[in-house]
C-alpha cells in the first residue's frame, strides 16, 4: 500500500524495493545492514532479523520516533495519513456495550455441558475454558464462552447452537479479528511446545485439546487476522500448522489455508509453515484415534 511507502520515507528510511517488501536499515537503533529491517507491503507489518523484532506498522512508527505507547503513534498517522483513525472514544464505547451484553449473558449462565460431552468433550476441559448453557437474551439456544485478552480481562463472548435450528451456527459478540483464543489457558503451553495449530472454531479446538493437543489457536473464522499473526510473532514458533476446515465440497478451507501460508511464510519463512487439514470436514468430525493418526503424518 502507498501509504506504508509514505510512512516509512517520512521517518526517514531509504528503501529498496524488493517485490512484497520493502527492505532497509533501522534508524531506532545501530546497525550497518541496510536490509536487516523488512516491512510488508501488504499490511504494514515488520521484521528486524537481527533483533528478533517484529510488529505492526504502529510499532515501528513508535520505535523510530520514541514514543511511550501505540497509540501515540496511532495518532501521528492518522492525522498525516488518514488510513489508521483514532477513533478512541468511539471504539471504548462500542467495547464497553460488548462487556456489558457479555456479563449479562455470562452472569446467567448455567452448567449443562451435554452437548458438548455428546461430541466427546469432557466438563473438566469444558470448565478450563468457563462455558455454560445460555438461558435467555440473544445467545438462548447457544453454548456461551468468555473471550479475554492477553490481561484476562473480558472482551467478548461466543456461542454455539446446540439446537440444530438457529443460524449462524457460531455467534460472535464482540470483535474477533482482535481475538487469541485460548492464549489466556494456554500461552505457556504454547510457549514451550514451540509450534502452534491453527483452527477455524473454539469446536475444532477442544476437539484437538481432548486428544492431549493443547497448542491450539482459534481463528473463528476463515482469516488469520492481523491482531492473530502479531501474536504469533510475539510466540516466536519454530512451527506454524495451518489446520481450518477440509470443505471438500467448497474447498474454502483450503483456499483460506493457502492464503494463510502465504501470509505467515513472509514472516517465519515457507519451510516453516504447514498446511494440513483435518481427514474429515473438521476434528469434530474426528475420533480421538483419528485425530492422533493425524497428528503423526
Amino acid at each position: 500500500m502507498s501509504e506504508v511507502r509514505d510512512i516509512l520515507v517520512d521517518l526517514g528510511y531509504k528503501i529498496q524495493d524488493h517485490g512484497r517488501e520493502f527492505r532497509m536499515r533501522p534508524l531506532y537503533r545501530d546497525s550497518g545492514n541496510s536490509s536487516v529491517l523488512r516491512v510488508y507491503k501488504d499490511t504494514g507489518y515488520w521484521t528486524d532479523f537481527k533483533e528478533n523484532k517484529a510488529g505492526p506498522i504502529e510499532e515501528l512508527v513508535r520505535l523510530t520516533l520514541g514514543l511511550s505507547n501505540i497509540q501515540q503513534a496511532q495518532d501521528v498517522i492518522a492525522k498525516k495519513y488518514k488510513f489508521v483513525k483514532p477513533e478512541r472514544e468511539d471504539t471504548n464505547s462500542k467495547l464497553e456495550h460488548v462487556k456489558s451484553i457479555s456479563k449479562e449473558v455470562l452472569a446467567d449462565l448455567v452448567r449443562d455441558d451435554s452437548y458438548w460431552n455428546g461430541r466427546g468433550v469432557s466438563s473438566p476441559t469444558l470448565a478450563l475454558f468457563e462455558g455454560g448453557r445460555a438461558t435467555k437474551n440473544k445467545m438462548y439456544g447457544r453454548y456461551v464462552f468468555p473471550i479475554y485478552n492477553g490481561l484476562k480481562k473480558l472482551v467478548g463472548i461466543t456461542g454455539r447452537d446446540t439446537t440444530g435450528k438457529l443460524m449462524p451456527k457460531w455467534l460472535h459478540q464482540g470483535p474477533t479479528s482482535k481475538w487469541a483464543y485460548p492464549l489466556q489457558v494456554n500461552f505457556q503451553i504454547v510457549k514451550e511446545a514451540r509450534e502452534i495449530i491453527i483452527v477455524e472454531s473454539i469446536g475444532d479446538m477442544l476437539s484437538l485439546w481432548e486428544a492431549g493437543i493443547k497448542n491450539v489457536i482459534v481463528t473463528f473464522g476463515l482469516r488469520i487476522s492481523a491482531h492473530l499473526v502479531t501474536c504469533i510473532l510475539k510466540l516466536d514458533p519454530d512451527k506454524v500448522i495451518i489446520a481450518l476446515n477440509n470443505d471438500a465440497n467448497s474447498g474454502a478451507g483450503y483456499l483460506a489455508a493457502k492464503r494463510g501460508e502465504t501470509l505467515l511464510s513472509k514472516h517465519f519463512g515457507k519451510e516453516a509453515v504447514e498446511i494440513k487439514l483435518p481427514c474429515k470436514n473438521d476434528f469434530g468430525c474426528m475420533s480421538k484415534k483419528e485425530i492422533l493418526e493425524w497428528r503423526k503424518k
